[in-house]
């Protein structure tokens, strides 16, 4: 697979509503409470068509449900479903169904925004929501299929608004730049593991360095790491012939004594568990345990194309988890770079073991906070599921603000517990820290109380990200999470 950096398909921009229709027009219908049709007011030229289907059967408003109509001027009519249910999830649904559908044969979309906005929704989070929203359905996944695939024609969307400005041209860009940051995070995570090695990660990091003004990157090897005395990140890469990475990205917005925001990742580009080998089953699944550093590559490039106002620090340890001669073996200790010693109960319990060496490194460059993301634990996805990312913090300030970030970027997290209750249950008789729990019992809790040690009692957040980064199955892929939620925690701060 080629190197080239991946761009937007299409761009977008705003109009007013008075201006020309120049593409094909989305119109939203609502149902009442008595299940009758509410048309926006674009949708009104087009009244009699839309209640005769709707007389007929033929169209009930349902969310995603379309509709065309018109000839000189066509205009698709997408249902939004009972007015009292609409939320942005809702409209989040129907912008993955309908705007994939419809570039597929229209080459400009334009979009009445305000028709679309849930009430409760400010101007500012909505139009840079929408914005991202709507690019980023325009971005297939990445495959390496040669054929059969059908591509998007549209290249051009318009959000039509009350009246333009240069404050709202602002969010529509802040939005593109979100949408920029999850296709790059899609990209990576989608990319098979024998093609998005760690090296490949630290190749499209430099790229990203060289095209963005601003983004400065540093790669590692394997002979930098063991020099920093990262022990516990090599002792998860020997198992491996791919040579491990670590990657720091840093970006200056601000003033250059203002502490940055750390961002670190977790970039498993393979995990098969190493001696303390996976099921079968699913294996190729753990393609996507390098999702946390995808995130912090997309994150830091899209924030930093967009020229916010903050410094950043991005870091990512990369390497693969393999069971081999050279691997490391349960009973093993390690020195991590921390001076502390861990006791390797699991090999497979391995993300734990880069990031403590990425957090102490981290901790060393004295940033303001610190939140790492990682597909981290099963039983973060048995407790929470796919709508909400684990989210574990030792910092109210700081949980709250991410909270708040996902419900703005409906990329949600769900807080729960860390601290010594959970710490304790990982004693170990022969060092200073064992990575494994001695019970399963709150199995993403200690995960997280293993990675708290090793954050000097910074400000820290923690994502568990393993039920939400990607989907699996028949129609596995990428999400793009969490970086709409880490997008919007960056921009609400600066």
């Amino acid at each position: 697979m080629s190197l080239t950096l991946p761009t937007l398909r299409a761009s977008i921009s705003t109009a007013a509503y008075t201006d020309q229709a120049k593409g094909v027009r989305l119109c939203g219908v609502f149902l009442d409470a008595d299940g009758q049709l509410v048309l926006s007011n674009s949708a009104q030229a087009f009244a009699d068509e839309i209640h005769r289907r709707f007389a007929q059967g033929s169209f009930t408003a349902k969310a995603g449900e379309m509709l065309l109509v018109g000839e000189a001027l066509p205009a698709v009519i997408v249902g939004l479903g009972a007015k009292a249910d609409y939320t942005i999830e809702v409209l989040k649904s129907v912008i993955n169904q309908v705007i994939p559908a419809m570039a597929r044969w229209v080459e400009s979309i334009e979009i009445t925004a305000k028709e679309l906005r849930p009430d409760d929704w400010l101007c500012e989070p909505y139009i840079r929501f929408i914005s991202s929203a709507v690019l980023s359905a325009l971005e297939p996944r990445t495959t390496m299929k040669t054929k059969g695939e059908t591509s998007f024609k549209t290249t051009a969307v318009t959000l039509l608004i009350c009246a333009p400005s240069e404050a709202v041209d602002g969010y529509v860009k802040a939005g593109a730049a979100q949408a920029y940051a999850e296709k790059l995070c899609r990209w990576l995570a989608d990319t098979p593991s024998n093609v998005a090695t760690p090296t490949f990660l630290g190749e499209v990091a430099l790229a990203l360095g060289d095209a963005i003004p601003g983004l400065s990157v540093t790669v590692m090897d394997e002979d930098e790491i063991r020099a920093l005395g990262m022990n516990a990140f090599l002792a998860v890469a020997q198992g491996s012939q791919e040579a491990p990475r670590f990657i720091v990205m840093r970006y200056q917005g601000a003033e250059d004594d203002r502490a940055p925001l750390a961002l670190v990742g977790k970039g498993i580009t393979f995990d098969a568990g190493g001696i303390s080998l996976k099921p079968a089953a699913n294996m190729w699944d753990m393609t996507y345990d390098m999702c946390g550093a995808a995130s912090v590559i997309g994150t830091m490039a899209g924030l930093a194309q967009l020229g916010v106002k903050e410094n950043l620090l991005g870091v990512v340890a990369a390497c693969e988890n393999l069971p081999s001669g050279s691997a490391v073996k349960p009973g093993d200790i390690v020195t991590s770079l921390s001076g502390r010693t861990i006791e390797i109960l699991n090999t497979d319990a391995e993300g734990r073991l880069i990031l403590a060496d990425a957090l102490t490194w981290t901790t060393r460059q004295k940033p303001a906070l610190i939140v790492d993301m990682a597909t981290l634990t099963g039983a973060c996805c048995i407790a929470l599921g796919d709508p909400y990312t684990g989210l574990f913090s030792n910092n109210v300030k700081l949980r709250e603000a991410l909270l708040e970030a996902g419900r703005q970027a409906a990329d949600e997290a769900w807080a729960l517990p860390v601290g010594p209750k959970y710490l304790k249950l990982m004693d170990s008789p022969a060092a200073d820290i064992a990575n494994l729990a001695s019970k399963r019992d709150g199995g993403a809790s200690t995960a997280a109380a293993f990675l708290e040690t090793f954050t000097e009692k910074l400000p820290w957040a923690h994502l568990d990200i393993a039920a939400t980064a990607s989907v699996s199955g028949a129609k596995r892929h990428a999400t793009g999470r969490p970086v709409p939620l880490l997008f919007t925690f960056v921009l609400n701060r600066a």
